[in-house]
């Protein structure tokens, strides 16, 4: 035993085993080299030195040059101990580093770390009695990689008996299915759970995050382990926003409007969720609409991937199987607008294809020299009719101008791409009704001398939106707190309460919704020697101007 039992401390232990590492350092030129990089051409396989146990894997590093292309998920990662035929590890590269989506975003967790520009680390620890293979896919089919990869393990001269195995699982779900919560596990043997990444793509507006987690042990049919909302489970609160910290975190996340999407995960090292047979953890899909009271805790249609990471022993069940790239990739479809550079119409100005991003990675249609008022007009296509989430990529920096947006003569936002260094943005469009055929997106100049860089107009069709026509005690709650915090506000500026509902739309205190009930249905109110008293057909509440909820 560790004089001090913690990370520190152990390093005062005797060691144990031989340090070991496998990389893509440029070979045989090892010391004087500098091309460390292992190509993957579309559909290569590369699998790593085979690692002969008994031995423990201590440290992954992993980056590509797919990062710089927000295609992180197009390398699949596969680890198989002991010689197994089924994978330990199966995830999608991004996802396993708790950037999902294909996206670089930092990550400064205990385990796992990630950089701005996709530098990839963890440390879980990987133990195995016999062999450790290790594999990664391109399973891009048009574009080829480079990986630069290091694995630091230790060699060991046994295993102790029974020592638990490192797993992890991704499954999806796009869009999550009608009618039962979202599977993230579904564990048979013994062992402990240490973690969970959820990647989340809005079908609609509001808050995604009021289901909850329910962590079912050794069969039972109620959890003994129950949540309280999704942002609890990832131990945050009152919503998300980018932040990340040892045990849990927001990599990402762009907000509660259609078509937005986020990363978020959490780490049971502290607090393994323990299991003797078997372990099923499900999380329902259940949010709001963007005004509470318009729908208030229903279930929703929004895109969910997963990656469950859990220790056993035996043999784990395999419950999900890791999809081809297309089918793995949310359905957007992305239109790469240098492709309209031949039809593209500019009523003044030049038009050119310039390339930025890693080693040039990022081709982009610029248009410079407008106009304030001129327009710039490019097609796009859609293939099947529908409701669409639409976002466009494109990039600011010293020359970057605002410009407005019009889809098919519909204005669809402002954009302001000024800023000191060049970057790039994934800029809302709004929700439109497209029909099949061609289309054009127009650019109309609100400034004179600057430029437009735009990569990608993406589109994602959407499922019809969760809707709950007669609303109910959910929503009534947020009346009553509408009407309380008016009350509240009332009292504070004239010192006492109002005479009606009606004397707090008149003073402009509260808004006039909040004469009707959930169903807008008119209220009745009337003031009692000491409250306002406010009635609706299925509820009654006096309020006293005490606080927002009184």
């Amino acid at each position: 035993m560790s004089l001090f039992p913690d990370p520190l401390g152990a390093l005062l232990s005797a060691p144990v085993g031989r340090s070991r590492r496998i990389s893509s350092n440029e070979q045989p030129n090892w010391s004087d080299g500098n091309f460390d990089m292992t190509p993957l051409t579309p559909g290569a396989t590369l699998e790593l030195p085979l690692l002969e146990g008994p031995g423990c894997l201590n440290h992954l590093w992993f980056t590509s040059h797919a990062g710089g292309v927000n295609e992180l998920n197009a390398l699949s990662l596969r680890i198989y101990w002991d010689g197994r035929e089924e994978p330990g590890v199966e995830a999608p590269l991004g996802e396993f580093f708790a950037v999902g989506q294909g996206r670089p975003a930092p990550v400064e967790s205990f385990p796992v770390q990630v950089s701005p520009t996709g530098s990839l680390s963890c440390y879980w620890r990987m133990p195995f009695a016999r062999s450790a293979r290790i594999v990664i896919r391109n399973d891009n089919a048009d574009r080829t990689t480079g990986l630069y990869w290091q694995v630091d393990w230790v060699q060991l001269d046994e295993l102790p008996p029974d020592t638990p195995y490192f797993h992890a699982q991704y499954r999806q779900e796009y869009p999550a299915a009608n009618g039962r919560d979202y599977l993230l596990a579904d564990l048979e043997g013994t062992g402990h759970y240490v973690g969970t990444v959820l990647s989340v793509t809005l079908a609609q507006d509001g808050w995604f995050g009021e289901g909850d987690d329910f962590f079912y042990l050794d069969g039972e049919e109620i959890p003994s382990l129950q949540g309280t909302g999704s942002e609890d489970y990832f131990n945050d609160a009152w919503g998300f926003r980018p932040r990340t910290g040892p045990w849990c975190g927001q990599p990402r996340w762009q907000g509660d409007e259609t078509g937005d999407s986020g990363v978020c995960y959490r780490w049971h090292v502290l607090d393994p969720v323990r299991f003797q047979k078997s372990l099923r953890l499900t999380l329902e899909h259940k949010g709001n609409s963007m005004d509470d009271l318009d729908a208030w805790y229903l279930e929703r249609p929004d895109f969910f991937n997963s990656v469950a990471f859990w220790y056993q022993t035996g043999l784990p069940k395999r419950f999900s199987s890791l999809p081809d790239w297309p089918e793995r990739c949310v359905p957007w479809d992305r239109q790469h607008l240098v492709r309209t550079f031949r039809t593209a119409q500019a009523d003044r100005g030049a038009l050119s294809v310039r390339t930025e991003g890693f080693f040039g990675g990022r081709p982009v249609l610029a248009w410079s020299g407008a106009e304030v008022g001129r327009v710039l007009t490019l097609p796009f296509t859609v293939a099947k009719a529908g409701r669409y989430a639409v976002r466009l990529t494109a990039h600011s920096g010293p020359r970057g101008g605002r410009f407005g947006v019009e889809i098919d003569g519909v204005p669809a936002g402002e954009l302001d791409l000024r800023s000191p260094e060049l970057d790039e943005h994934d800029l809302r469009l709004g929700v439109h009704l497209l029909a099949t055929g061609a289309h054009q997106i127009r650019f109309v100049a609100r400034e004179t001398d600057t430029e437009l860089w735009v990569e990608q107009l993406n589109l994602l069709r959407l499922p019809p939106p969760a809707e709950r026509p007669v609303k109910g005690a959910g929503e009534a709650h947020f009346v009553r707190l509408g009407i309380g915090r008016a009350a509240y506000a009332y009292r504070l500026a004239y010192g006492e309460l109002p005479a009606s509902l009606e004397a707090l739309v008149e003073c402009g205190i509260m808004p006039e919704r909040f004469l009707r009930d959930e169903n807008r249905v008119p209220l009745r109110s009337r003031r009692t020697e000491d409250a306002l008293l406010v009635e609706a057909p299925g509820w009654s509440r006096p309020f006293y101007g005490l606080d927002a909820r009184r």
